[in-house]
């Protein structure tokens, strides 16, 4: 906190985060209205929106002494305000000017001083680009009125406003921005901050206007006290000779052509050398890897917290008075309550960490829409079940498995326009994605309309890279399966679009190791669907909890098909660790030979038999205890070895269950089998 003309200033330098975060859905929300405005150059709806967009980062970004980003954002929201006032039309040139724009408005919230060498290059690669469309334009003078630019006919007088924000204009709910937008409307507006020990602690807003400090004063009404306003000028000190320029401009009048028809003017424009920076790093130019750290949170959800929060409080003093009095009866039903309480307050902490799938899907509009353009392919994007709620560090999680199935529809599975044509196909490819509930998982489907996958080439790569026999019979899911081993591709050749190292073990990994699953798909001419199976959460499952040598162990109860008995003479009899359940040879995990248990063995032993994939397999256990919601911690290098366990949950009475990851626990087991 700081004191500075008398005025408590706060330290306002962590709000420069928030504004990073803003900024990134800004632009998530304008890379939408680009696409939409692409398919509909004429729709008002998206040009004020597009519009809006950039005016608000760029005020924002002034706020906090982001120059750089200002700056290049003043140039194309100048490009709107005259689409806006139909002086210039939408082009895809115009667009893919905006795209790069937004690409590169994304890397300088990141490196705002420009230190990165590439973004140095793009730095200046976009500005002349900017200038370039500029120059190239032509319109009648006389009506082309910049944005803040002030009429002639009229005095105008440049105002200095000094701002020192306070910490409880937050709490008051003021919001800054704003006020900023609406000085803005006045005419010129140009922000600059200033610093103490490099903490911003005011700033110096210039309006160039020809309204009156009335005008001013009324937008800043809920901030007055924090202002002071000063007149500098009767012109515009940041334009000195603007009259005499513009007189000049005017006596050649008559000598400007008026506005140019749509069609000279897409000639002209298409003629320039546009260096728009391209995006051959597709993840880097759609920020798919970015992630935000904020949600937003349904108030609603909030106020059942409240109401948790008051109850626990509540239950808390009847459990004191209860244990003061000794009344046995008393705390056992505040024991309860409080038991109930606290599964409450665990659904409504979920249900906080819940977000749409939406916003995700955002991003993949966009990538498509690059991705296709670079392939030469017409891809439609069409998407269902967009509000499916996940947990949001699983949304993190999967957002690039996602983003490489898509690649890879695009590059492997589409076909380019004359090939669709030849097989009786629309020239537009179809890449669906779709999600949905059932039960206590969450199902999401990628895929193609494309050319599906040749089960026969994939053998055949699988036997040249020696990932099996020549000669070894395999199913179609079992086909499909080599294609998640290890350093197994089928590509010709590198792209820049799909083979560059992630492969699809990657893919399935990364699911895995939220206790996801994958399936494929594919229907040679028809197209390909790849499945993914989360669960909602990864923090807190209900599982099952089973015993060994005085050692506990949690499964999934999702994953748990049944529970059996058997003797454990009969067990020792098993030959190739195979068990017969139903007619069914099944491959098991002995705990107590795993774990070197020397403990004595109870005459009938329990078996848990998992189902993952539709493969089977059973877990061999002492005793089974019952269910437990496990809150899940991660384990220590102790366990590096042992992949099969993903975890731990501390019990009641601070014992300690080691949770089993039964897709890994399935690899491990029928790893065996598929080598013989």
């Amino acid at each position: 906190m700081y004191r500075t003309n008398g005025i408590d200033i706060m330290d306002i330098s962590h709000l420069k985060q928030k504004f990073i975060d803003e900024a990134n859905d800004l632009l998530s929300g304008l890379d939408n209205d680009l696409l939409a405005l692409e398919q509909n150059p004429e729709s008002k709806l998206h040009i004020d929106q597009v519009f809006r967009t950039l005016h608000t980062i760029k005020g924002s970004s002034g706020m906090f002494g982001l120059t750089n980003i200002t700056e290049i954002t003043h140039e194309i929201e100048t490009l709107y305000d005259l689409v806006r006032n139909q002086k210039l039309q939408v082009s895809k040139q115009l667009i893919d000017l905006t795209f790069s724009t937004a690409d590169h408005i994304r890397n300088l919230l990141t490196d705002q001083d420009i230190s990165n060498a590439e973004n140095i290059t793009n730095h200046s690669t976009i500005k002349n680009a900017l200038s370039n469309f500029h120059q190239n334009i032509i319109f009648n003078i006389s009506e082309y009125k910049e944005i803040g630019q002030i009429s002639d006919t009229v005095n105008i007088i440049t105002w200095q406003i000094i701002f020192y924000p306070e910490e409880n204009l937050i709490f008051r709910g003021v919001n800054i921005a704003l006020i900023i937008s609406d000085l803005q409307g006045l005419g010129k507006c140009n922000i600059h901050s200033n610093y103490e020990d490099e903490e911003i602690i005011s700033w110096n807003i210039f309006v160039v206007t020809d309204k009156g400090k009335d005008a001013i004063e009324d937008i800043l009404l809920f901030i007055n006290d924090n202002c002071k306003i000063n007149k500098i000028a009767n012109f515009d000190i940041f334009d000195e000779d603007q009259l005499s320029k513009r007189n000049t401009l005017l006596n050649q009048q008559e000598s400007q052509y008026n506005l140019i028809e749509y069609s000279n003017q897409e000639k002209n424009i298409s003629d320039l050398n546009i260096n728009i920076i391209k995006t051959e790093n597709t993840k880097s130019s759609t920020n798919i890897g970015q992630t935000s750290s904020r949600i937003n949170v349904d108030t609603t959800k909030l106020d059942t917290l409240m109401y948790l929060v008051t109850e626990l409080v509540t239950s808390k003093s009847e459990l004191l008075l209860a244990i003061q009095r000794k009344s046995e009866i008393r705390i056992l039903e505040t024991a309860e309550k409080i038991d109930k309480l606290s599964k409450l307050f665990s659904d409504n902490a979920l249900s906080i960490r819940l977000v749409s799938l939406q916003e995700m899907l955002l991003r993949y509009q966009r990538l498509i829409r690059d991705l296709s353009n670079q392939l030469g392919k017409k891809v439609n994007f069409t998407i269902t079940g967009e509000d499916t709620e996940l947990d949001k560090n699983i949304v993190d999680i999967i957002a690039e498995p996602v983003m490489h199935l898509i690649r890879n529809c695009i590059d492997h599975g589409i076909e380019l326009p004359e090939q669709r044509s030849l097989n009786g196909k629309d020239e537009v490819g179809i890449i669906f994605f779709n999600a949905f509930e059932s039960g206590n998982n969450v199902f999401i489907q990628i895929g193609d309309d494309g050319t599906g996958i040749d089960q026969d080439y994939v053998y055949k790569k699988a036997v040249d890279q020696g990932f099996i026999k020549p000669g070894l019979t395999l199913n179609e899911k079992e086909i499909f399966e080599l294609i998640f081993m290890p350093g197994f591709s089928t590509a010709q050749s590198l792209t820049n679009i799909s083979g560059r190292g992630v492969g699809m073990d990657i893919v399935r990994k990364k699911i895995q190791d939220i206790r996801g699953e994958i399936f494929i798909e594919s229907s040679r001419g028809k197209g390909t669907t790849f499945t993914i199976k989360l669960q909602q959460t990864i923090s807190i499952i209900d599982t099952l909890l089973i015993v060994s040598d005085n050692s506990i162990y949690a499964i999934p109860i999702d994953d748990i098909e049944s529970c059996d008995l058997e003797e454990h003479e009969i067990i020792l009899k098993r030959q190739n660790k195979l068990l017969d359940i139903n007619k069914e040879l099944i491959p098991y995990l002995y705990l107590r030979e795993k774990f070197s248990s020397n403990s004595k063995v109870p005459d009938k032993e329990k078996i848990i038999i998992i189902n993952k994939q539709n493969k089977k397999y059973a877990i061999i256990a002492d005793e089974i205890i019952g269910q437990h919601q496990a809150v899940i911690k991660p384990l220590s290098d102790t366990f590096k070895n042992l992949n099969f366990l993903c975890g731990a949950s501390i019990l009641g009475d601070g014992s300690i269950a080691l949770l089993f990851d039964t897709d890994k626990l399935k690899d491990f087991l029928y790893k065996p089998i598929n080598q013989n």
